[in-house]
């Protein structure tokens, strides 16, 4: 299975996962796993342009379930580099943006524009999807630790 197949995969089972669970304490550790792997796989993607030009649009609404257990709202830095003030960051954004951005790129893969498909999970990770799963990573890692 090549890099591209692989993701592929790996985006399908994560846009499922996320349509069909109530993300729970119990859960929490199963969508952390789910997120580092596409996280470690989408930072091998290629970095390809795109084999068609148009404008860019955005995936399907996805909803995201969380149980009354897990707060929707998390405190965040957006520079951990930086000395500032913690902003306010929301786990059902960060979820259902990534399956957002990995729904457009599931979409071109199922056409045959496999090109397509690169770029959108590859140009998403780097500048848009990347930033909101290492923020839910962190905020699902403080819930369940252990």
């Amino acid at each position: 299975m090549d890099k591209l197949e692989t993701f592929y995969v790996l985006a399908k089972a994560y846009l499922e996962y996320i349509m069909n669970t109530e993300i729970s304490g119990d859960s929490a550790a199963s969508l952390v796993e789910r997120l580092m792997k596409l996280y470690i796989t989408a930072r091998n993607l290629p970095e390809p342009e795109p084999e068609t030009t148009g404008a860019p649009r955005r995936g399907e609404g996805v909803k995201v379930r969380l149980s009354e257990e897990i707060s929707p709202y998390y405190w965040a830095v957006s520079d951990p580099g930086v000395l500032e003030e913690p902003v306010c960051g929301s786990l059902v954004d960060d979820l259902a943006d990534i399956a957002s951005d990995l729904q457009r790129g599931i979409e071109e893969y199922d056409k045959g524009k496999v090109g397509n498909a690169a770029f959108e999970w590859s140009f998403g990770f780097r500048h848009h999807w990347g930033d909101h799963a290492v923020d839910a990573i962190r905020y699902l890692h403080s819930i369940k630790r252990g």
